[in-house]
């Protein structure tokens, strides 16, 4: 079956026993498989697969996100009729998740129709408030690297329980609001990244 490691957590953390440490948890790929045959065997694992499922689909993790009470950029879905630039624009269909920065006229023009698939389906788009800027950060474990994240990225973990993720972040003067989730496989991580895992528990074998 899947070759995504596990590691077994010790204690177990926000009830899981095992992370699956793809990375990637994409519907269908070898994270995504991984969650699903250690539920087969009983295991509590994160994420679950439907966990799994929701965490990419932006549309999804904005409703989940404001459930929880964490922050979010205002948005609205359009197909044909766009709010007005700055924004950040993420495609809703079957073939593509990767958001789009538009900041102008002239750009959303150059990628309405990709974005749309020609009118076929909607858009998210995240409206960017003024003097934000746009971060992503690396969360292992819901620790990170950077010491000005360390709030934001414990909380997200709490609410999506995404191992490794990259955390598309809006920051303003006044809250980080959260974008978007995306693949962080374990390959990428760099040394100081492997070793927030290290007390976290046990390799298998």
């Amino acid at each position: 079956m899947s070759a995504a490691p596990l590691l077994r957590l010790e204690p177990p953390l926000h009830g899981a026993e095992a992370a699956n440490l793809a990375g990637d948890y994409s519907y269908l790929s070898a994270g995504y498989y991984a969650s699903l045959d250690a539920e087969l065997e009983g295991l509590a694992v994160m994420p679950t697969t439907l966990e799994a499922l929701d965490a990419y689909v932006v549309p999804i993790a904005m409703e989940k996100a404001q459930l929880a009470e964490l922050p979010i950029p205002e948005f609205h879905i359009a197909n044909t009729r766009f709010p007005p630039p700055p924004m950040l624009a993420y495609p809703i269909n079957p073939f593509s998740s990767k958001g789009e920065l538009l900041l102008d006229g002239e750009q959303l023009a150059a990628h309405r129709n990709g974005l749309t698939y020609t009118g076929k389906y909607a858009v998210l788009c995240q409206a960017l408030p003024a003097d934000c800027r746009i971060d992503v950060v690396r969360s292992v474990l819901g620790r990170t690297l950077v010491p000005e994240y360390a709030a934001f990225a414990a909380r997200v973990f709490t609410v999506f329980r995404l191992p490794l993720a990259r955390v598309r972040v809006i920051v303003t003067s006044k809250a980080y609001l959260l974008s978007a989730l995306m693949p962080l496989p374990l390959e990428q991580l760099v040394p100081e990244e492997r070793a927030l895992l290290e007390d976290a528990g046990t390799w298998p074998g």
